[in-house]
């Protein structure tokens, strides 16, 4: 229920602010999670994730002092985000894959990657989708970054990727068609169709694929 204040509008009761307010406490875990030495750390156990990290070995990695950076890794441990292995007197830790929110994680910085190329090629593309591993959060630093684009200039598009290439340490690997080459592959090359329709829509246009 609101009440109304001195000038006779209505403003925000109490317990409803309480309730507004309540919605945001699960945030409260994940304060320290948004910083970027953080973040860093996210994506580099992330995409290395067959391999076990020493403090001292990712201090060195990312420049970062090794009390903050052994802070952090204590906080991912506690989210569920990597695992931690004693060997000896050595801890190491390691990405947990078993964790949706980390795959989920790895997915949005790819997104994060790919924002400025999402939408430069907006203008020129009928519909553009992320698929293979980086779509499943799956993804190595090694990993391509596999993208389909359907268009009608292609050549503007070859353009635009080139040009992006320089600007990210990932391979680009883009399969570029125009929709009329998007249906004959629909017909006959079904299972790669299928693939590139598990992944994630970077943008749909009227023609569906």
């Amino acid at each position: 229920m609101s009440n109304r204040d001195l000038d006779g509008e209505e403003g925000v009761d109490s317990n409803d602010k309480l309730l507004f307010e309540d919605q945001w406490i699960f945030l409260d875990h994940y304060s320290t999670l948004f910083r970027k030495s953080s973040l860093m750390l996210v994506v580099t156990l992330g995409r290395e994730y067959t391999v076990k990290f020493h403090v001292r070995d990712l201090s060195r990695l990312l420049n970062y002092d090794v009390s903050l950076i052994s802070k952090n890794l204590k906080k991912l441990e506690n989210l569920g985000l990597v695992n931690r292995e004693n060997v000896g007197n050595l801890v190491f830790y390691q990405a947990n894959m078993d964790s949706v929110l980390l795959r989920h994680m790895k997915i949005c910085f790819t997104l994060m990657e790919l924002n400025d190329l999402i939408k430069t090629l907006g203008p020129v593309s009928t519909n553009s989708i992320l698929y293979g591993s980086c779509a499943k959060g799956e993804d190595t630093s090694a990993s391509d970054i596999d993208l389909f684009i359907e268009t009608i200039e292609k050549e503007k598009v070859s353009t635009i990727l080139n040009d992006f290439q320089n600007r990210i340490h990932r391979v680009l690997s883009p399969v570029i068609t125009t929709p009329d080459e998007t249906y004959r592959m629909k017909m006959e090359d079904k299972n790669f169709h299928a693939s590139i329709n598990q992944g994630i829509i970077l943008k749909e246009g009227e023609h569906v694929f």
